[in-house]
């Protein structure tokens, strides 16, 4: 790639109070549990559209009790280890020619391990695999940033995952839904404040930063 210079869109998605309650659900380790009352949240984008715009966006998040199936999912990436910062090696996403493409569901790179039966953030992300060639795929970060508060205490819980977009070997381009899942770190029910989305284009489709 001519260009190296990162590319940056922050999507900003904040809700309001929204405390989840768990009762009459039967968690399965493959299935995605929303809990009730489903969170409604706002999506703003910065800037509006952006450099990242045709590459991945935000389509939704949700707050879910982690299931097996969830934390088994194949790392998104693998972070560098002793790395200061951004510095990984993205997971390509598998090759989808004709649509509708089939779900990818990930774990964080970082942390690289979650534990079943905490509460989680799931960010759903829409990503654009390119035509063409293995050549055309586009490397990128995904730095989220969860503000919680449990009980009395207010905390936010980072994770980074490290994505290549991959490209479909033909002539037009396949949106492929991802789901993100994100261990907050708590068996209790938290209170959502915020959830900050950062991504970064790679230097490749290899290697990020």
């Amino acid at each position: 790639m001519a260009n190296k210079q990162k590319q940056r869109m922050v999507y900003l998605l904040t809700a309001a109070a929204m405390l989840a309650m768990v009762g009459g659900y039967a968690l399965a380790a493959t299935t995605v549990t929303t809990l009730n009352p489903q969170q409604a949240s706002n999506v703003t984008q910065s800037p509006s559209p952006g450099g990242f715009a045709g590459i991945a966006t935000v389509s939704s998040e949700q707050l879910v009790v982690l299931t097996a199936g969830m934390t088994g999912s194949i790392l998104a990436g693998t972070e560098t280890v002793g790395a200061v910062g951004l510095s990984g090696t993205p997971h390509a996403l598998a090759t989808c020619a004709t649509t509708p493409c089939a779900a990818a569901n990930f774990a964080t790179a970082l942390p690289a391990s979650e534990v079943t039966g905490n509460y989680g953030e799931q960010v759903v992300l829409t990503i654009t695999q390119p035509s063409g060639a293995a050549t055309n795929s586009v490397g990128f970060d995904v730095a989220v940033t969860v503000s919680i508060t449990v009980g009395v205490v207010t905390s936010s819980v980072n994770a980074l995952a490290y994505l290549a977009t991959g490209s479909t070997g033909t002539g037009s381009t396949s949106p492929i839904p991802v789901f993100v899942f994100i261990d907050l770190g708590t068996a209790s029910a938290p209170i959502i404040n915020s959830v900050g989305v950062v991504f970064n284009q790679c230097s490749s489709a290899t290697v990020c930063p």
